[in-house]
């Protein structure tokens, strides 16, 4: 549409009048639809919806620039400055100066009139009321398009904002708010001191029970202050329902969209509710920083009372803060929080809700209590913010499973009902945080990282799967909603922690083994297909021969572990594992290069390692007598009214049967009598397994009653550090958290399954019955089931005659008196290390080979010797006995002489050194039979067989023989 000034009948139009002409022009820029008025002069005013305007008036030489909030506004506001602006003009061509100077500035040629004429007024107020309806029809389709974009009014939104969701211990009592969601704790008004309404109605909205959603005056006065300070963002002028609108309904963008779909909101909220009811969904929503959010959690964090207790004072400055959080609170900038209270105070003072000297006393309290150090009260710290972490999980889990309740838990206000126990979660939080039981390596925080070496445990009921007890690490991180939670996140190396769980147990399960079965803790070494062959050490670099499945376990010796996890077979041993509660083992795959199915998994070597709430599943399997019952924290979730949205349902399995998992427990009960958990000690009977990486980077003590399971690991997070000697450390850890998790319990022992034989003597290097050969120190005793009792006598101790000469076997030319019985051991062959192990010196050998019996035949007695010949006894009247013999063959180099007396059996050496003469006297006293031996003897101690000759005292006689 073009509408022009050229007309034929304005022929007779002056000068004036052609300058003031103009053409309106309606078009579409790109900005949308605008208007457009070109002047003559040329002047233009250029009027798009969603661009800043600069107005340019007719016969103006003055430009004002309006920030453009509404668009009806903003055109409102131009009417009115065109307004103002031609009564200035007026009063202005009023004054003579005025008028004389305008009149100079006319072109002198010709005549100039002051006023307009009837056909261009005529023509203006054409334009004027053109443009209005051009602008009102573009306001409508503005407002039109962005109401279409409007959030869905809906009252429940407003009724039931989100709402902290509450936990509670075991026994029901409230323990903590869930973190990460808003801490909200709605109260009705009547709950909230009237100084804390009027507070924030003086400071937000002084006309709220007047206006219907929407202030003028103060949009107004919000719109003056913006053209004054030239900020052109959508500034103030929000009533408290607005503010209730945008809060509940909208996002803080500062745009003219939200600003209409604000208002549009909180009309409806008008008509919807009373203005009780808006001011109550109000002061329940804001947000007051520090994660309060709503009047009653604002009181809490900030003064530690409820808001219908707070004082003048607290409850000005508590208005202050939802306007700008960051710079108004009191923990953040106090001086900024003191302004701002003051500013309150006095406006409730002007507005006659207190008097001045309520504002005295209240600025007075306010210093005096800054200065006394009371103002604020403190922080709350979380309670037991790793157990709440991780039953935050849980629920969004739980919660994620049933429709419809998605993204109930920030909204909700759940009730969470779980399984802490409080007393032994605050022992377990108090004792990891005592900074003085972790060796003095590198406790001090680097960068702001947290304290290393870090620690975790948790601590469950094993017959229900209650988690009593979780702690992540040692000083949870201050402002963070969910630290690293190292009991439930964390993989780390898991040593020799999982030798039962992967060995031990399931072959007690399969019947390969009973805990006197024989292992060999010997060198070995597999070779493995494209890799370096696999020769494992020892902890100790030592190899013991030949021990009982028993002793390998107390002492945690690797080789007879691998061996008995080979035999078992790894795939079945893997499979245990996962039943009773390991989730991070890694199976073999396509592409995969790493994997944990194979002999180095049962001492530690696993792909991405062990999770302490595993461990504690898995050993739970033990403590519960083969019954696998899963770990839980949650155990009912109610909403805001009581309806119960979730209930646990215990699980359980049988994985071991009772006779296995007694028989391991039994052997772990000596790793705390005699084994590596000797420090371990709750005054009731416990079973315990430690663990220690390489090169001691992390240390795990998983201990057990039939009450309690507990799993505690100490390490560093990136693994760049060691923990000097672990299993001593880990006890001081375990030992009050055990103590505290049992307060109340009674004693009780491990139960002895009634298929589990009393214990029966058997031989600890043959697993079978002694025999006549086991030495005393080798004959222990051990529990069997009924069915695998030993029957068989121990052959792997053997009696061999050796020479004491040599040391070796005897032989006939070892001359007798020269040999001996001994027992040996009659030990497996086996290796002996090489440069394939890395972990000592070459030439290592099982402790036990030295028990073997030796094999070669003694080297000194290499030949025979001939006895002496005609030897003869002949009793003499002085009382003495004459002894003659001859040499036999001249080899000889002396003669030895024994003599048994009357009533004796052995007979006694009548001379230290060989006799080299053919004859000897024997005094003797006493009458009756002599019997004398004469052996030959040689340079080497070879002695002749013994020729024995008899005598009686009193007479003569000689026998040779």
């Amino acid at each position: 549409m073009n509408t022009s000034c050229n007309d034929a009948d304005d022929e007779e139009r002056d000068e004036a009048d052609q300058e003031t002409c103009a053409d309106v022009l309606i078009l579409a820029d790109e900005n949308g639809p605008g208007i457009k008025v070109r002047f003559h002069n040329p002047k233009r005013l250029l009027y798009p919806p969603k661009a800043a305007v600069h107005l340019a008036y007719f016969n103006c030489c003055q430009e004002i620039w309006l920030q453009q909030t509404d668009l009806l506004l903003s055109t409102l506001c131009g009417i009115i400055g065109t307004k103002n602006h031609f009564e200035e003009k007026e009063q202005n061509m009023a004054n003579p100066t005025q008028r004389k100077k305008a009149l100079s500035n006319r072109n002198p040629g010709k005549k100039k009139r002051f006023f307009f004429s009837h056909r261009l007024r005529r023509m203006l107020l054409t334009a004027f009321l053109f443009i209005s309806l051009v602008a009102t029809v573009s306001t409508y389709t503005i407002v039109d398009a962005y109401l279409d974009n409007a959030p869905k009014f809906d009252p429940n939104i407003v009724m039931t904002p989100p709402e902290t969701p509450f936990i509670f211990d075991r026994n029901g009592v409230e323990i903590a708010k869930l973190s990460g969601a808003q801490n909200r704790i709605l109260v009705p008004l009547d709950r909230i001191s009237p100084y804390l309404i009027q507070a924030f109605i003086a400071i937000e909205d002084e006309r709220f029970y007047r206006h219907i959603g929407f202030d003028p005056e103060a949009f107004m006065r919000a719109v003056y202050a913006t053209v004054r300070e030239r900020d052109f963002g959508v500034q103030g002028g929000s009533t408290i329902t607005q503010q209730l609108a945008k809060t509940a309904f909208l996002t803080h963008d500062k745009t003219i969209g939200r600003k209409i779909q604000e208002l549009y909101l909180a009309f409806h909220l008008e008509r919807s509710f009373t203005k009780d009811e808006i001011l109550e969904f109000y002061l329940n929503l804001i947000f007051f920083d520090f994660n309060a959010y709503g009047v009653e959690a604002a009181a809490r964090t900030y003064f530690g009372k409820s808001a219908a207790d707070v004082t003048l004072a607290e409850a000005a400055m508590l208005a202050g803060i939802p306007n700008l959080p960051g710079r108004y609170s009191p923990r953040r900038n106090l001086d900024e929080a003191q302004k701002r209270q003051r500013l309150i105070l006095s406006r409730m003072a002007e507005l006659g809700k207190i008097t001045r000297g309520d504002v005295a006393q209240a600025l007075q309290e306010t210093e005096q209590r800054i200065e006394d150090d009371t103002w604020l009260a403190p922080l709350p710290k979380r309670p037991f913010p790793f157990f709440t972490d991780h039953v935050k999980l849980q629920v969004m889990e739980i919660l994620s499973n049933l429709p419809g309740y998605e993204d109930s838990l920030y909204r909700g206000g759940l009730r969470i009902y779980t399984t802490l126990d409080p007393r032994t979660q605050q022992v377990a939080e108090d004792t990891l945080n005592n900074d003085r039981l972790y060796p003095r390596t590198r406790t001090a925080a680097v960068a702001g990282q947290p304290l290393q070496p870090q620690a975790a445990v948790l601590v469950a009921d094993p017959q229900t799967g209650h988690i009593k007890a979780l702690v992540g690490g040692r000083h949870y991180e201050r402002g963070v909603q969910l630290a690293f939670n190292r009991a439930v996140a964390a993989t780390r190396p898991a040593g020799s922690v999982l030798k039962p769980i992967m060995a031990y147990a399931p072959a007690f399960e399969e019947r390969l083994a009973v805990p006197s079965t024989i292992l060999d803790d010997a060198p070995a070494i597999w070779q493995r297909s494209g890799q370096p062959d696999y020769a494992p050490e020892n902890f100790a670099n030592v190899f013991e021969g030949l021990v009982t499945a028993r002793y390998a376990l107390i002492r945690s010796l690797n080789l007879p572990a691998i061996r008995l996890f080979e035999q078992l077979g790894i795939e079945k041993g893997m499979d245990y594992a996962a039943r009773m509660g390991i989730s991070t083992l890694v199976r073999p795959g396509p592409g995969r290069a790493n994997h944990d199915y194979n002999l180095p998994a049962v001492v530690g070597g696993l792909t991405t390692g062990l999770r302490v709430i595993d461990t504690v599943q898995a050993y739970a399997v033990l403590a519960n007598q083969g019954i696998r019952t899963n770990l839980v924290s949650v155990l009912r979730i109610e909403d805001r009214n009581g309806k119960v949205l979730y209930e646990h349902t215990p699980r359980s399995e049988a994985v071991l049967s009772p006779e296995a998992a007694y028989l391991t427990t039994n052997i772990l009960q000596d790793v705390v009598r005699v084994g590596t958990a000797t420090r371990l000690r709750i005054g009731r009977p416990v079973a315990a397994k430690t663990g220690t990486s390489d090169n001691s980077r992390d240390g795990w003590l998983a201990a057990y009653t039939p009450d309690i399971v507990a799993v505690f690991w100490i390490g560093y997070d990136k693994n760049d550090g060691a923990v000097p000697r672990p299993w001593q450390l880990s006890p001081a850890f375990l030992n009050p958290i055990m103590i505290a998790a049992h307060e109340g319990l009674a004693v009780r022992e491990f139960p002895r399954p009634a298929s589990i034989s009393p214990a029966i003597a058997v031989c600890n290097k043959s697993g079978k019955r002694p025999g006549p050969y086991c030495p005393p120190a080798n004959i222990v005793s051990d529990f069997f089931p009924h069915d695998q009792l030993p029957t068989e006598i121990c052959d792997i101790h053997v009696e061999v005659e050796v020479c004491r000469d040599s040391g070796r076997l005897a032989t006939q030319f070892c001359p007798p008196g020269s040999t001996i019985k001994r027992v040996f051991l009659n030990r497996p062959a086996y290796l002996t290390t090489d440069a394939r192990w890395k972990g000592g010196p070459v030439g290592r050998v099982p402790a036990d080979a030295r028990q073997k019996p030796p094999t070669a035949p003694c080297n000194i007695h290499t030949t025979s010797l001939a006895a002496p010949r005609d030897v003869s006894a002949q009793y003499k009247q002085d009382g003495t006995i004459l002894l003659s013999w001859l040499p036999s063959d001249g080899q000889q180099t002396g003669f030895l002489i024994h003599r048994q007396s009357p009533g004796q059996t052995a007979y006694q050496p009548l001379t230290a050194e060989p006799v080299a003469a053919f004859s000897f006297i024997d005094s003797v006293t006493a009458p009756g039979v002599y019997s004398y031996r004469v052996f030959a003897v040689n340079a080497q101690g070879v002695r002749s067989p013994a020729v024995t000759v008899t005598v009686t005292a009193g007479e003569t006689a000689t026998e040779t023989r």
